[in-house]
């Protein structure tokens, strides 16, 4: 059995989950800490269509590719502080360790946990219109979308909802309830300088679905492990589309029995879970690591 390779922060519980799990079981275990890289890092990659080469040397630790058996993946992004990232050369030096750390666990003969699609490098989150461009053959049903420059188009969107409206970024996942005429013109204010995304707020029974492979633990809103596993087929058919292994769905369940889903998040957390489902997760992976288990 080769090395498994952690990639991720010390805060991150389910990084930290899944390195006891990895250990507990036997598996050595290099734990890249992305916040902790620099200095100490080594790194040489040979790029080849046959097959890449190279090694990692990370403080006193020297890990070839091909003795690799897998990695987890969590990668938010080398740490520069915000005034340093709020220049051109601060954004460019984290685009290009992004660009060299995705591209080359794409190519990895191993088992990675996630593999990302060049699409997906800077999309940590995919909303309603990533999903609908990205996941054709999605069999959830999706909420009513607008996104639009013109504070006339939000307010007619508004009017024609029967329920409540989010307006959210497009690129975080953050919602922000807009119910009054107080939300609407607070809203205005960014008509011109931002586009407006809303979505129609679908009444029903929200849950978290956090998918490990073909393996899906839908999670209530209490944090609790739900026994529903009608969607199950559906939650990792999403994975497949996307060629991710590790993955949470927010989703609604309608009084109708009508599935929807509001958005995808590639690095789930899971603070917010029960240690049951914390544990169970961690479990998945490791298997996934270490035993050969399919994605």
């Amino acid at each position: 059995m080769g090395v498994v390779l952690v990639l991720g922060r010390d805060e991150d519980l389910c990084c930290r989950l899944v390195q006891e799990e990895l250990l507990s079981k036997g598996s050595e275990v290099l734990f890249l800490r992305e916040d902790q890289l620099f200095p100490g890092l080594k790194f040489a990659w040979n790029p080849s269509s046959t097959g890449s080469k190279g090694a990692i040397n990370y403080k006193d630790e020297r890990v070839c590719f091909a003795n690799l058996s897998g990695v987890l993946c969590r990668f938010y992004g080398i740490p520069i502080r915000p005034e340093d990232f709020n220049t051109r050369d601060g954004q460019y030096l984290s685009a290009e360790w992004n660009a060299l750390l995705m591209a080359w666990l794409h190519q990895l003969a191993c088992k990675v946990v996630n593999r990302l699609r060049p699409e997906l490098w800077y999309k940590p989150h995919l909303n309603v219109p990533d999903l609908i461009s990205l996941v054709p053959g999605l069999r959830f049903k999706l909420p009513r979308t607008l996104v639009t420059s013109a504070i006339d188009d939000a307010r007619a969107f508004c009017q024609s909802v029967s329920g409540p409206v989010r307006y959210s970024p497009l690129t975080q996942p953050a919602r922000y309830p807009i119910q009054t005429k107080e939300d609407i013109e607070n809203l205005a204010r960014l008509g011109g300088s931002l586009p407006l995304y809303l979505t129609e707020w679908i009444a029903g029974k929200a849950f978290d679905a956090f998918v490990v492979g073909r393996e899906v633990v839908l999670v209530q809103t209490d944090g609790q492990i739900s026994n529903v596993s009608e969607v199950d087929t559906y939650c990792h058919q999403v994975g497949e589309s996307l060629g991710l292994g590790f993955y949470r769905l927010s989703l609604v369940l309608k009084k109708s029995g009508d599935w929807y889903c509001f958005g995808l998040d590639r690095i789930p957390q899971l603070y917010g879970c029960a240690l049951e489902v914390q544990a169970l997760v961690a479990q998945r992976l490791g298997r996934i690591l270490t035993d050969g288990v399919s994605l």
